[in-house]
C-alpha cells in the first residue's frame, strides 16, 4: 500500500500564497506613489519588481 499524501507545507497553502501575494503588490504600490512623488527612479523600479513578484504568488499560478 502507498503511504497518505502528505500535508502540503506552509507557504505552497493558497490561502498563505494569497495573503503573501497581496502583501507584496500593496508594498510595491505605496513604493511606486513614494517614488513618483519624490522623483527616484531607482525606487520605482524596485516597485515595479516587488509588483511582479506579487503577481508571480498569485492566484494564476496556484492552479495546479
Amino acid at each position: 500500500m502507498s503511504a497518505p499524501a502528505p500535508e502540503p507545507g506552509f507557504f505552497s497553502r493558497r490561502r498563505v500564497r494569497l495573503v503573501i501575494a497581496r502583501v507584496l503588490v500593496v508594498i510595491g504600490i505605496v513604493l511606486a506613489v513614494i517614488a513618483i512623488l519624490t522623483g527616484r527612479w531607482g525606487l520605482l523600479a524596485a516597485a515595479i519588481i516587488t509588483v511582479g513578484i506579487g503577481a508571480a504568488f498569485g492566484p494564476a499560478r496556484i492552479r495546479r
